[in-house]
């Protein structure tokens, strides 16, 4: 199993992810992980360095992304990381 965790903001970009699953006779389940603007800068202002480029700049930027078709279940991420987490196991049920 391989967990990735990236935005995937284009169906391209989704797609292509699920084509590496496939062409490594790995299942996938995408989720599409989603929180209120406010959330978002909140989270992103209250970070310390680490892995991610995102910025406040980057989360306001987003509230622009056309999506196009998804086909990944949405996920309300707004809550706790616990609250999160229940809502992306209920998906995958």
């Amino acid at each position: 199993m391989a967990l990735v965790d990236a935005v995937f903001a284009k169906a391209s970009e989704r797609a292509a992810i699920e084509a590496v699953a496939r062409s490594a006779h790995a299942s996938f389940h995408g989720l599409f992980l989603t929180a209120d603007l406010a959330t978002r800068l909140k989270r992103v202002g209250g970070r310390g360095p680490d892995a991610s480029d995102a910025t406040t700049t980057v989360a306001r930027e987003q509230e622009a992304y056309a999506l196009g078709d998804m086909n990944w279940p949405l996920v309300d991420a707004s809550g706790s990381p616990a609250d999160t987490l229940a809502n992306a196991r209920s998906r995958l049920e």
